[in-house]
């Protein structure tokens, strides 16, 4: 049996995602210019200050960015409800980003009250200014319900979205959607597209499954050669399914006869 599945949806669950770390100021911002400077050489109290002031007087940037500090105790003591405070002032603003980071904050209950809802609501305002994680995040709760009723066609919509801008972890989980769900038409050449886009991104899971697809002929014209390539690929990187399965392949080419 084809092992196949590696939904993304417990990573982030565990590992906050930061998608932005700094953003790059106008040059009419000597103070942003000044912050920028002292963040990349590591110098984060002179960053908070003056990012600080920028924040006080309602640049979104800045608010941000002081949410990140504070969320990576850069400059000051981390502190999660600090960081929350600043990006909600972001996220006010329509910042896509800072409503990633907030919603993250909410799915976990980290410095606010745990709020599925809020953090749906959140990841669907940057969704809809295209920042392909939020679209991720938004096809993960849709697929399971949290926060949102469970739909695996808004699931399908949000997740292509992402996918269509290249996030591997959407296209790797949409493979795993059309090969394995069972609330789900399954469409092998739906699942080899996506799996063969997040392979060639360099993705080691995606390797695997479409090696797998090549050795049988599934949503693919079967090709031993190509399998065998995918598959070096992919434990090159460690899969430990795609070791086992080469050496299953190795072992049936001693078997064959010339």
């Amino acid at each position: 049996m084809m092992k196949s599945t590696r939904f993304v949806v417990s990573l982030w669950f565990s590992v906050l995602l930061f998608v932005i770390a700094l953003f790059s100021p106008t040059a009419s911002q000597g103070g942003a210019l000044e912050a920028e400077a002292a963040f990349k050489a590591n110098n984060y109290q002179v960053a908070y200050k003056e990012w600080k002031e920028l924040a006080e007087n309602g640049d979104a940037i800045a608010e941000f960015n002081l949410g990140f500090l504070y969320s990576r105790g850069l400059g000051v003591p981390k502190d999660y409800s600090k960081a929350a405070e600043w990006w909600t002032k972001a996220a006010m603003q329509k910042m896509a980003v800072a409503e990633v980071n907030l919603g993250l904050l909410y799915s976990w209950g980290q410095g606010v009250q745990l709020d599925d809802e809020k953090a749906a609501e959140l990841w669907r305002s940057a969704a809809t200014q295209g920042l392909s994680e939020a679209q991720q995040y938004l096809g993960y709760v849709y697929l399971i319900g949290k926060g949102v009723p469970k739909s695996s066609n808004d699931a399908i919509f949000w997740l292509t979205k992402a996918a269509e801008q290249g996030n591997v972890d959407a296209q790797v989980s949409l493979g795993s959607i059309y090969l394995s769900r069972t609330d789900v038409d399954k469409n092998l050449s739906l699942a080899y597209l996506w799996y063969n886009k997040a392979a060639k991104q360099n993705d080691a899971q995606a390797q695997y499954n479409v090696g797998l697809m090549y050795l049988k002929g599934a949503g693919v014209e079967s090709d031993t050669a190509l399998a065998m390539e995918w598959l070096k690929s992919s434990a090159a990187q460690g899969h430990e399914g795609a070791k086992k399965a080469l050496i299953r392949m190795q072992t049936e080419l001693q078997k064959t006869p010339p």
